[in-house]
C-alpha cells in the first residue's frame, strides 16, 4: 500500500477555544481522501491535510481505504 492522508478539522463556532478533530484516510490519491475526510469533518471551518508516509500507515495498522477518527 502506498500512502495517506491527515485531516485536521477546525471548529471554531462559538468556542473560545479552538476544537480540532483528525481524520487519517489510508488512500494514496489525495482527491479520494479528500473527498471522504471532507463528508467526516463537516463544517469545519478549516480543513488542513498532512501526507503520512506507508511506514506511518502501517505503524497505524490501517488498511488501504480504512478511515480512523
Amino acid at each position: 500500500m502506498g500512502k495517506g492522508w491527515k485531516f485536521v478539522g477546525e471548529f471554531m463556532q462559538g468556542r473560545k477555544a479552538c476544537l480540532a478533530i483528525e481524520c487519517i484516510v489510508a488512500l494514496p490519491d489525495l482527491e479520494e481522501a479528500e473527498a471522504i475526510a471532507g463528508k467526516k469533518l463537516v463544517g469545519a471551518d478549516r480543513i488542513t491535510a498532512t501526507e503520512l508516509s506507508q511506514t506511518q500507515i502501517k505503524a497505524l495498522k490501517l488498511k488501504e481505504g480504512d478511515v480512523l477518527m
